[in-house]
């Protein structure tokens, strides 16, 4: 299973308590150190125990955070080198900028693929009673050249390129059961972007999206 945000955020929070609790600790064990120095006191049972399930606590919380790090197959210092809460914090902010970078990546994939569908489909498009149809060719092109940049480049598509074909898309196949708001909403969307005789013919069911034999 992929490893995500919100898990390597969990390690951080935890990691964060206990950095926390082991300053708290800290002051106290100041404290233990001077009693026991100047009069001989030994620790109290209960600190010396927490003081054991603290130092469990960072030995399971590193042992889980190698075990996150190793799905990513990150170049990663020997679980000795990772001896503190806050070398684990460095190492854990670092696998939090590797999930980010490799979800933006993911998300940046999934946007061309959509896209790609998207402007494959408009290519399919036909008039049901009249060909050719102007202003549904001038649309056909207009994607063709969309499709050829996307293919040319890397980055995520540009939405707002991509939304008025994804409407018209839309339009066709659901204009029948649109309430009067998206209804319009689309027709507005398919108007200012290709014009109002390709709106009307979408609305009109006289558009169709061929079957690729």
């Amino acid at each position: 299973m992929a490893l995500k945000r919100h898990d390597v955020q969990k390690l951080i929070d935890a990691n964060d308590a206990l950095l926390r609790r082991m300053a708290e600790l800290g002051i106290e064990a100041a404290n233990v150190a001077a009693a026991l120095t100047t009069r001989g006191a030994p620790a109290r049972d209960a600190f010396v125990q927490e003081l054991a399930d603290l130092g469990r606590l960072f030995a399971a919380l590193r042992s889980e955070a190698f075990e996150a790090a190793a799905c990513l197959r990150l170049p990663l210092p020997p679980p000795e080198m990772v001896n503190s809460a806050a070398d684990l914090k460095t190492m854990l902010d670092a696998l939090r900028s590797s999930v980010e970078a490799s979800e933006r990546h993911a998300d940046v994939v999934d946007a061309r693929e959509s896209a790609s569908s998207i402007l494959d489909r408009i290519a399919l498009l036909a008039h049901v009673d009249q060909r050719p149809f102007e202003p549904l060719e001038t649309c056909q092109e207009q994607a063709r050249k969309l499709r050829a940049v996307l293919g040319q480049q890397s980055d995520a598509p540009d939405a707002r390129a991509i939304g008025p074909f994804a409407d018209l898309l839309n339009f066709i196949t659901s204009y029948r059961v649109l309430d009067d708001e998206t209804w319009g909403v689309l027709q507005d969307s398919i108007t200012g972007a290709f014009g109002a005789s390709l709106a009307t013919a979408a609305g009109r069911g006289r558009l169709v999206v061929r079957d690729v034999q």
